[in-house]
């Protein structure tokens, strides 16, 4: 398979899952917020939108690119505002600005559709231009995967306890996991070694989208079999069996209680009556004007909403993590390094956005990291790869020791793989302290070596084997 449809394949699916995450949060506020009156299909045009400006804007630099992507977003926002909320008003007229800006300004008192527009499109808009950017890879797609997870989850549960309408949410959360299943497979093999660059690989592709087709089928008639009559039952018996155990787990406190022979009674002397005190009337003391804490008031709305999306991407990172030490427990179990993708875009939108203000980014002064050449963060990666892999292994490398004085350990442990060893060694000091990038046939190399070194086998008296 070329190397531009695995690159396509795998932007589609970050696209699918974040456009289908997005959009139930959208049909959630447009049933609660908004009374049905967002345009959610011009709102997800804004997404493709994004991407195709971006990717045209993209050979220009960061300085030219944010401002012209800002107003490109105004612009079209302005558009959508006047076809959506001021159809009859004509073009030359004033008072549909008028008219949009204040609805916008009234957001401070409370969510209106046009502040709903404003705010999701922009969402729309940032996440359009940070797939224009990105380098996709397992990592990213896997952090895409758990952070919509948790929003779907929540998403059902409003949906539930406020009674509103499904009827867009299960099919939006099936094609997530379409996205997500397809996207995760094709990323986690592509690389020269697997089935899509093999001689099958139309029938691995087939083989691959039959079985996402067939899982989702089977998720779509649990759910049509599980309905909710059935879940009250359930529930039903449940509450049934918790009640006859805490009624015999009364008995026996009851049971407990009477052995205990009751106190002596016992007489208190009555209080004394104390004299009713009168306040003083006060007049209030009022620190802020009602405008200022109305500004209060959405910063800390703003702040509080800003923790619980901190909190739910926590606690999915703690949920992979306990995975990944799940895993690891297994044997001959391969666990993908997941690094935070998420958290590095977060940054670097923080420090750009710093930059356009004139202000410099305040944390890690006087660090100047030189920027890598092609193909050294691989090189640099493997052989972190093959350290945590002999450790894991029980062939650990001392902090104090270099490549080379560690090289000599790793022949004599496993005397087969030396000649891979010594290469991801080599490869590794010159990238690491050398000046010349690694050559594509180099790369190709280090791949199949470390390819070998992972499909070592041990037996358990210690004696190793290569299937």
């Amino acid at each position: 398979m070329n190397r531009r449809w695995v690159e396509i394949t795998l932007c589609g699916a970050v696209a699918g899952l974040e456009v289908s995450w997005f959009w139930a949060f959208l049909d959630l506020l447009n049933q609660k917020a908004a009374a049905g009156s967002l345009p959610l299909p011009s709102l997800l045009a804004f997404y493709p939108l994004s991407f195709v400006f971006h990717r045209i804007l993209g050979r220009l630099s960061w300085k030219k690119t944010i401002p012209l992507g800002f107003l490109g977003w105004a612009a079209l926002v302005l558009l959508l505002g006047k076809v959506h909320f001021f159809a009859s008003t004509g073009w030359q007229d004033p008072q549909w600005v008028q008219g949009f800006g204040h609805a916008l300004a009234r957001t401070v008192h409370g969510l209106t559709p046009e502040s709903l527009v404003a705010l999701s499109s922009a969402v729309f808009w940032g996440f359009g231009s940070r797939l224009a950017y990105v380098q996709i890879h397992f990592a990213t797609l896997v952090s895409e995967f758990q952070f919509g997870l948790v929003l779907l989850l929540t998403l059902f549960l409003l949906n539930a306890q406020w009674e509103l309408s499904t009827a867009a949410l299960i099919p939006l959360t099936l094609a997530f996991f379409f996205f997500a299943l397809g996207g995760i497979a094709v990323s986690h093999a592509a690389t020269r070694e697997s089935w899509v660059w093999g001689r099958y690989r139309q029938r691995w592709f087939a083989f691959l989208f039959l079985t996402i087709v067939f899982i989702l089928a089977i998720a779509w008639l649990i759910s049509a079999v599980v309905k909710p009559p059935l879940i009250e039952f359930i529930l039903s018996l449940l509450a049934a069996a918790g009640q006859w155990i805490w009624a015999w787990i009364v008995k026996f406190f009851i049971f407990l209680r009477e052995l205990i022979p009751p106190p002596k009674p016992t007489e208190f002397l009555p209080a004394a009556r104390l004299p009713q005190m009168k306040i003083p009337a006060e007049k209030p003391f009022i620190l802020f004007s009602e405008s200022v804490r109305e500004v209060l008031r959405f910063i800390w709305a703003a702040g509080v909403i800003s923790l619980l999306l901190a909190a739910l991407w926590r606690i999915s990172a703690q949920i992979f993590g306990w995975f990944r030490r799940k895993m690891g427990e297994m044997e001959d179990a391969e666990v993908e390094p997941l690094p935070g993708a998420f958290r590095e875009d977060l940054l670097n939108f923080l420090k750009n956005l710093l930059r356009i203000f004139g202000f410099a980014w305040p944390f890690g002064k006087g660090r100047r990291v030189n920027p890598l050449l092609p193909g050294v963060d691989l090189v640099r990666k493997t052989y972190r790869q093959l350290s945590a892999w002999a450790a894991k292994k029980g062939q650990a490398r001392n902090k104090a020791q270099t490549p080379y004085e560690y090289l000599p350990e790793l022949v004599a442990w496993l005397p087969e793989r030396g000649g891979d060893f010594t290469f991801i060694t080599e490869a590794y000091v010159r990238a690491r302290y050398g000046l010349s990038a690694p050559t594509e046939s180099g790369l190709e190399e280090l791949r199949q070596s470390w390819q070998r070194v992972r499909q070592t086998r041990f037996k358990k008296g210690g004696k190793n084997k290569k299937i």
